[in-house]
C-alpha cells in the first residue's frame, strides 16, 4: 500500500502534508467502531461492557466502576487534615462576623416593616385589626405569647 498524503489547497502557505495514512485509518476505524458500538448498543438495549476500542488507548476497559474516591482512613497528621483546621480557624471568624452583621441588618429590616407590640389586651386589639382590615372571618392561632391571624 502506498501512502496518501493529504496537501494543503494550491497557494496555501506551505506545503507539508496534514495527515499521513496511517492517521487517517486509524481515525477511520475509531469512527466505524465507535458507530458499531452505538448500534449494538440500540439494538440490544443493554450497555456493551467491553469497547471495541481496548487496543486503541493501550488501556484495558475492564476495570471496575469507582463511583467516588471513599479513603478507609484518614490519618489526623496528614496534610489533607492539617489543611482543613486551617481553613476552619482562617475562614470561621471572618464568616461569623459576617453572618452576624447580615443577620442583624435583616432583623432590623423585619423590626421597622412589622414592630412588636405588647398589648394588654388580645381580644380588644384583634378586633380593631378586623374592623380596620375590613375583615369578617379569620384563623386565629393562639400561642405563648404570639398570635398568628390568617384570613
Amino acid at each position: 500500500l502506498k501512502p496518501i498524503l493529504l496537501k494543503p489547497p494550491a497557494g496555501a502557505a506551505g506545503s507539508t502534508p496534514l495527515a499521513s495514512f496511517g492517521l487517517v485509518t486509524m481515525m477511520l476505524g475509531r469512527i466505524a467502531a465507535a458507530s458499531r458500538l452505538a448500534a449494538r448498543r440500540s439494538v440490544a438495549g443493554t450497555p456493551v461492557l467491553r469497547s471495541p476500542l481496548v487496543g486503541a488507548s493501550g488501556a484495558a476497559r475492564g476495570a471496575a466502576h469507582v463511583s467516588a474516591p471513599k479513603p478507609l482512613s484518614i490519618r489526623m497528621d496528614s496534610l489533607f487534615v492539617k489543611c482543613v483546621i486551617a481553613a476552619v480557624i482562617y475562614f470561621v471568624p471572618q464568616d461569623a462576623v459576617f453572618l452576624t452583621g447580615l443577620f442583624w441588618k435583616w432583623h432590623n429590616e423585619a423590626s421597622t416593616i412589622s414592630p412588636k407590640k405588647k398589648l394588654s389586651d388580645a381580644e380588644s386589639a384583634l378586633e380593631d385589626f378586623k374592623a380596620k382590615k375590613g375583615l369578617d372571618d379569620v384563623k386565629v392561632s393562639k400561642g405563648r405569647s404570639t398570635w398568628h391571624v390568617t384570613a
